[in-house]
């Protein structure tokens, strides 16, 4: 009877060993991203304009991302479809999709011949077999940041202030503070074409509900503010029940072609 017992019990350690590594982040296909493209109305507006053309653009890319509290890792990449969608005023939403638990989103907008940036958004998602936790954040900056300056100066710095609310976790405010600088101009090949690009490094940190930094180096298309190649690292403390849970997340990403799916 106690080896029958045993041998349940380790058949259902097994079973939830098994769930736990297989309840991980999955690449997003861009079949996906296209219909909800679509399903959002982003055709709308596809005419020219300021920004990038409006559809699904491929990028590729790597990443992994790590809570300390439960310990758990999943994966990003290696597609990574990042979604273009006009939005009213000379401005455009800019998504990229690292993996089906994790995405991220910036407003972009053309001011004076400057690319800012008012607001910008993240979700996590993460499944521990009996129970998941999900979580958008969003951040509204004032004012804008000045992403890529209508005067292209290396060096030049521009400040970073925004404050962010999440959706599902009650932990207050949170203050993001940094600095958004332009490292330098070059030319970048994507497939077959090559274009004007500026380096953006954006180093913050995290306060408040929160306490953390990112840091993201990213080039930038000078004709239509497309980001072409990227690297990010995030670290983010957050109070929990069980005690304090740390993320540590980073990948880094690159634009296949300049030609984006509909």
């Amino acid at each position: 009877m106690l080896a029958g017992i045993a041998v349940v019990v380790l058949a259902g350690a097994g079973t939830f060993a098994y769930l736990w590594s297989d309840s991980g982040a999955h690449a997003v296909p861009s079949s996906v991203a296209i219909q909800r493209f679509l399903q959002e109305g982003g055709t709308a507006g596809s005419g020219p304009g300021t920004g990038p053309a409006p559809g699904v653009y491929s990028y590729h890319g790597t990443g992994t991302e790590s809570l300390t509290v439960p310990p758990k890792s999943q994966t990003e990449g290696p597609g990574i479809p990042g979604t273009v969608v006009r939005r009213a005023g000379g401005c455009f939403e800019f998504r990229l999709d690292f993996s089906d638990y994790h995405w991220q989103s910036w407003d972009y907008c053309v001011r004076d011949g400057a690319l800012v940036s008012p607001s910008r958004a993240g979700y996590y998602n993460w499944d521990f077999v009996a129970f998941h936790v999900d979580d958008t954040s969003t951040f509204v900056c004032r004012p804008s940041i000045t992403t890529v300056a209508g005067h292209l100066v290396p060096g030049a710095s521009h400040a970073v202030a925004c404050t962010g609310h999440n959706d599902h976790l009650s932990i207050g405010p949170v203050f993001m503070h940094g600095t958004s600088t332009l490292v330098r101009a070059a030319d970048l090949t994507i497939g077959t074409r090559r274009l004007a690009s500026v380096l953006v490094s954006e180093k913050v940190t995290f306060s408040g509900g929160q306490s953390g930094s990112n840091v993201s180096d990213t080039w930038f298309s000078v004709t239509d503010g497309l980001p072409l190649r990227g690297t990010w690292h995030t670290t983010v403390s957050t109070a929990s029940p069980v005690g304090t849970s740390t993320l540590d997340a980073h990948g880094d990403f690159t634009l296949d072609s300049v030609t984006p799916q509909r």
